[in-house]
């Protein structure tokens, strides 16, 4: 969309008009309308930069509430500004598929209202509309009132996720812009799932849906380029409302995947601190030139800095709102804050940022953490590790104010929450994994995924890994197809002969592909260009099957992205096989968590375990009690491990008993050295010990004679070599 409102039209009049009567209001409105050309005033999302922000749209509310229970009359007859962009901004912050009346209600702070006064309202927004050149809606039984608003808002807080999805998508698809009207309606359809509204705008504007569409991928590709460039720098520059970013942090991950924490650091926002025990608010850095400055929420105060900060909350954050001031001695800025009330939701994945849209219905797939000042009525929690998470379990935070916290910890791919809030309605928040295609390499299944050992950024491996690509159901026409013609497997820079295979997995939303090698030796090399072969039989002289022993690079390619993965590809050692044969089993988080050296994040457990595992299961409070024993470490978003422990303890005749737990790639290249050292003997089978109360390790039992070359081994592969596995 080319039209643009500079927002200071608006600003520069509504400005602290907290206490203003609402007339002030109806000139600040109807002034940022009327800078709009006539010519345009039709368009979708035109009314989209006059809604206030959200201090603002506060302010607003406590000046229409004040009025309208004088005399609500006066306001829907000589306000025409003020109906629209009420209409305009509960559109926006508030819309819900289903219901606008109580909405409006509660904006209005008032009962719900009588029929009379519905169609009394509705009236009076159809003839602001009017008043202001645009036009209404129109469905089968009459006027769609707040079909209208939302076409002039563009899209809701409420459904800018799935927006965000169709935007994922363009990313595949580069002719997205010249497909037909039936074709981008299938795609839409496929896309836009249950959210209608989202699916009517998108179809019935799709001119603007697309300059929607384009702005994102213009500043994916701005944010990208520029890693310093914050949030706030885009917003300016975009219709994209900055509301989009804080609430719906998703928007940061497709704007600059790979650092989207980077994107908030000019945001202030509520922070959880478990190992301080305390709510802090992050003061983001403020440039020099604009000092000094003094932060203030309440009566707490802090000086600004050009380096971040925080301002410790605590109690104080079981309010709402709170409001964030950024003052000077001539002027002061307005950051509007959600607070912990009646309940906040902190994603730990995250740094443990505070999820900042209690309205949401659907989240990303994370680890969370629940809390009150009072206990929540949670009605159900599915899919969440329950083992010794209790509800609502009192925690006491730094100030000594005691607030309830439930944890919830995933177990798959999806998961469900379910509370009572004060009013005695339901709140449903569904959780699942982000869709969009991925592509992943595993040195193989079962207990085959920790054949392999690092050395440095390459990957000693026996045999062939296995590649998997995921794509989201429907995504295409025809998934399979798509993938055949733009996905190819490399050996250095040698096209290898194999095909793509579907595979059936317990995911409901993705499809799952293999890439079937087509032999040990998948790459043909010609051997003499200058001659021609008579016949099939001379082919063997002209072409030949290289082993490919030795370091390569193997590499999933398309048109849109490439997918590296460095090895060494070696010789297998005969009869190592049978020994592993109880693995993964109850260790089959280390078995997942040894694919990266960089750490996985929940999603990338989840697909490691479908490809390596897809019939077992893996428990959040497993990797906890990991890491509570100091061997698996959460950074962020992802867990790593930490560090691999192993005992060895002599036991009567001729037997050293291996305690071990860690990364079992490790075990991979121990027993590649002691086939070495006992070359004629058969290896010890690799028991897994998963003990009620313990958390599972590993017991091998091996010839006394290995001792010593088996504490070299450990050693030189950094194990830590002690009395006992636990630390306590």
């Amino acid at each position: 969309m080319n039209v643009k409102i500079d927002p200071k039209a608006l600003n520069s009049v509504a400005e602290n008009m907290s206490h203003h009567a609402l007339e002030n209001w109806e000139m600040s409105f109807a002034l940022a309308i009327q800078k709009i050309a006539p010519q345009h005033r039709n368009k979708a999302g035109i009314l989209l930069p006059v809604v206030p922000n959200l201090s603002q749209w506060d302010d607003y509310l406590s000046s229409v509430r004040m009025e309208w229970q004088q005399d609500w009359k006066r306001i829907i007859d000589q306000c025409p500004g003020c109906v629209l962009l009420l209409y305009a901004g509960l559109a926006f912050y508030k819309y819900d598929d289903n219901t606008f009346w109580p909405q409006f209600s509660l904006a209005i702070g008032t009962d719900p209202l009588p029929v009379n006064q519905q169609q009394a309202i509705n009236s009076a927004f159809a003839k602001a509309a009017e008043y202001f050149g645009l036009k209404l809606k129109l469905r089968d039984r009459g006027t769609d009132f707040v079909g209208t608003a939302i076409h002039y808002i563009g899209i809701p807080l409420s459904l800018w996720d799935g927006f965000l999805d169709i935007c994922e998508w363009t990313l595949w698809r580069k002719d997205w812009e010249t497909l037909s009207d039936e074709e981008w309606g299938q795609v839409v359809e496929k896309r836009s799932g249950s959210r209608r509204r989202l699916k009517k705008f998108l179809l019935g504007n799709r001119a603007t849906a697309s300059s929607f569409v384009q702005e994102m991928l213009d500043a994916r590709e701005i944010l990208m380029t520029d890693a310093s460039l914050p949030i706030s720098s885009i917003a300016q520059a975009s219709i994209l409302r900055i509301e989009y970013f804080d609430e719906v942090p998703e928007t940061a991950e497709f704007l600059r995947p790979q650092n989207p924490e980077s994107l908030f650091q000019d945001r202030a926002r509520l922070m959880w601190n478990e190992q301080r025990r305390r709510i802090s608010l992050y003061l983001p850095a403020v440039k020099q030139e604009k000092l000094p400055l003094n932060w203030r929420i309440g009566t707490d105060a802090r000086k600004a800095s050009t380096t971040p900060d925080e301002l410790l909350l605590d109690s104080k954050a079981f309010h709402n709102p709170l409001l964030l001031m950024l003052e000077s001695k001539k002027q002061s800025e307005v950051q509007r804050l959600q607070g912990l009330e009646p309940w906040g939701l902190f994603d730990l994945e995250s740094g443990g940022r505070q999820v900042v849209n209690p309205d949401r219905d659907e989240l990303p797939l994370k680890n969370y953490l629940l809390v009150s000042q009072t206990k929540i009525d949670v009605l159900s929690r599915e899919e969440f590790d329950e083992e010794g998470n209790p509800l609502n379990e009192p925690f006491e935070l730094s100030d000594g104010t005691i607030c309830f916290v439930t944890r919830l910890w995933p177990t798959g791919k999806y998961a469900e929450l379910c509370l009572r809030e004060k009013d005695g309605n339901t709140k449903t928040i569904r959780f699942r994994t982000k869709a969009k295609i991925e592509a992943r390499f595993f040195a193989g299944k079962e207990e085959q995924a920790a054949y392999f050992s690092r050395i440095q950024d390459r990957v000693k491996i026996e045999q062939w890994p296995v590649l998997c690509v995921s794509i989201p159901r429907g995504y295409f026409r025809d998934n399979k197809t798509e993938l055949e013609e733009r996905f190819n497997v490399f050996i250095d820079d040698k096209l290898a002969d194999g095909q793509w295979k579907s595979a059936t997995m317990q995911d409901n939303d993705k499809e799952f592909y293999f890439w079937e090698w087509s032999s040990s030796r998948p790459v043909l090399e010609l051997v003499n260009k200058s001659s021609v072969a008579k016949n099939f039989q001379e082919l063997n002289k002209f072409c030949r099957f290289p082993t490919l022993r030795g370091e390569r690079l193997l590499s999933i390619r398309s048109p849109e992205f490439t997918v590296p993965y460095k090895i060494y590809k070696d010789e297998p050692k005969h009869g190592m096989g049978k020994c592993w044969k109880n693995l993964p089993g109850a260790f089959l988080p280390w078995f997942l968590l040894c694919q990266s050296s960089e750490g996985m994040k929940w999603d990338d457990l989840m697909l490691a375990k479908d490809v390596i595992a897809p019939n077992l299961r893996i428990s959040y409070s497993l990797l906890r009690k990991y890491e509570d024993q100091g061997m698996l470490l959460q950074r962020g978003r992802k867990w790593e491990i930490r560090e691999s422990r192993a005992t060895l303890r002599s036991l009567s005749g001729d037997g050293c008993q291996m305690e071990y737990c860690g990364d079992p790639s490790i075990l991979w290249g121990l027993y590649r050295r002691m086939y070495h050292e006992r070359p004629n003997c058969d290896l010890p089978i690799i028991e897994i010990i998963d003990k009620r109360g313990w958390i599972p390790y590993l017991q091998i039992i091996w010839h006394s004679s290995l001792r010593s070359a088996l504490e070299r081994c450990l050693r030189n592969y950094k194990v830590v070599i002690s009395r006992q596995l636990w630390t306590h």
